[in-house]
């Protein structure tokens, strides 16, 4: 199969993120305060008197779907947005971080494990509204496997976790359309996968993600 970039159908954005423009907080220019700043190339403000540009590109986030055995570990967020909704450990990639680097240290830090083989899976585009910013971010999605979960521990913006068979979790209660996109993409690998290791390997079908 194929590793690809997803693209979701349109009108997949949450209630009120498809209205708002991440330009919209600037007013003033950041340089010299002056007022107004024009917009260009639908992602840059430019001030017409000091000629201050500012692009506001995509963020980039990395997200793992965590196999124990058979099953997923999925976090619970105890924050918006998306509260008490199903989530991915991971988040946004920090200054001078690799995405591998940057999912690790959230994993770390969400749930206190250790994962391994974390392996691409695909991307896709999604909005996170945060304190009434709208940020345009491009989710990175990857597999990995967890073989000991002792030390499972929910901690920073994560209220929870659960752990389910890929086929008894209901889209529907991710927190965001770009999970729901890349875990119907990995459904959809499952079969394959299943073909290719049961029942003459007693392997997690995880591993070969």
């Amino acid at each position: 199969m194929n590793k690809t970039t997803i693209i979701p159908p349109s009108g997949v954005s949450a209630p009120g993120e498809s209205q708002r423009h991440p330009l919209d907080a600037f007013r003033f220019c950041p340089r010299c305060g002056h007022d107004p700043l024009s917009t260009e190339h639908e992602r840059a403000v430019r001030c017409g008197v000091c000629g201050f540009l500012f692009f506001f590109n995509t963020a980039a986030a990395s997200a793992a779907f965590l196999f124990h055995a058979d099953k997923l570990i999925l976090c619970v967020r105890a924050r918006e947005p998306g509260r008490d909704k199903l989530d991915l450990p991971g988040g946004f990639v920090e200054y001078d971080e690799s995405l591998e680097q940057g999912l690790q240290r959230e994993i770390r830090e969400e749930l206190n494990i250790v994962t391994e083989d974390l392996t691409y899976l695909c991307s896709a585009p999604n909005d996170y509204l945060y304190a009434g910013v709208l940020y345009k971010v491009t989710d990175l999605f990857f597999t990995g496997v967890v073989k000991d979960i002792e030390g499972i521990e929910p901690a920073d913006d994560v209220g929870g976790y659960v752990l389910v068979k890929p086929e008894d979790i209901d889209p529907a209660r991710f927190a965001f359309p770009s999970t729901r996109t890349a875990f119907q993409y990995l459904l959809s690998l499952l079969p394959a996968y299943r073909h290719a290791t049961y029942p003459h390997s007693r392997h997690s079908l995880s591993a070969e993600l």
